[in-house]
């Protein structure tokens, strides 16, 4: 609520905008990724170079039929499962 011109009134308070959400750590992303896997995950031990459509990225898990794939291109860092005939290794 924006304050009043008026000097009598100076009592009210300045609404403040509530702070935008933390930032979650990589690791907690990762973490809720394995947890919402499509089947049992295998985790990868050594992350391999992949490109998913024409994004590069990190392949750091994989199931029977789909890939967890983490990249920190251009864009803000994502971890997402993609099918695994979309993933290629280079």
């Amino acid at each position: 609520m924006p304050q009043s011109p008026y000097l009598e009134d100076q009592s009210t308070t300045s609404y403040v905008l509530p702070h935008s959400p933390v930032r979650r750590a990589r690791s907690a992303l990762r973490d809720d990724a394995l947890r919402e896997s499509p089947g049992r995950a295998v985790v990868v031990l050594h992350p391999v170079p992949v490109r998913v459509r024409a994004t590069a990225g990190l392949a750091i898990a994989y199931t029977v039929t789909h890939v967890l794939v983490e990249s920190d291109g251009d864009g803000p860092y994502s971890v997402q499962w993609e099918p695994s005939w979309l993933v290629h290794r280079f």
